[in-house]
């Protein structure tokens, strides 16, 4: 009986020294990522900045021609 009391509180230990070891671990990574995540925004922030500013100019650049298109078809008469 000593004995199997003996193992089992043996078993404890390690049980709650892999669990201390996955938690740091785990805690390790979870502050990887959060400093991470600040750069990710901002660089997900000027990408679509980018984005947004190449869709404005595109559509400026063809926009005179797009109206044209548009005006010339609603005013072609077909028989």
């Amino acid at each position: 009986m000593a004995r199997l009391k003996q193992a089992k509180e043996e078993a404890e230990k390690e049980v709650a020294q892999f669990r201390a070891q996955i938690e740091a671990e785990f805690q390790r990574k979870v502050a990887e990522t959060s400093g991470d995540s600040g750069s990710n925004v901002k660089r997900l922030e000027e990408e679509t900045e980018s984005k947004i500013h190449h869709l404005k100019s595109e559509s400026a650049r063809i926009s005179h021609d797009v109206v044209h298109m548009l005006l010339r078809h609603v005013t072609t008469v077909k028989h």
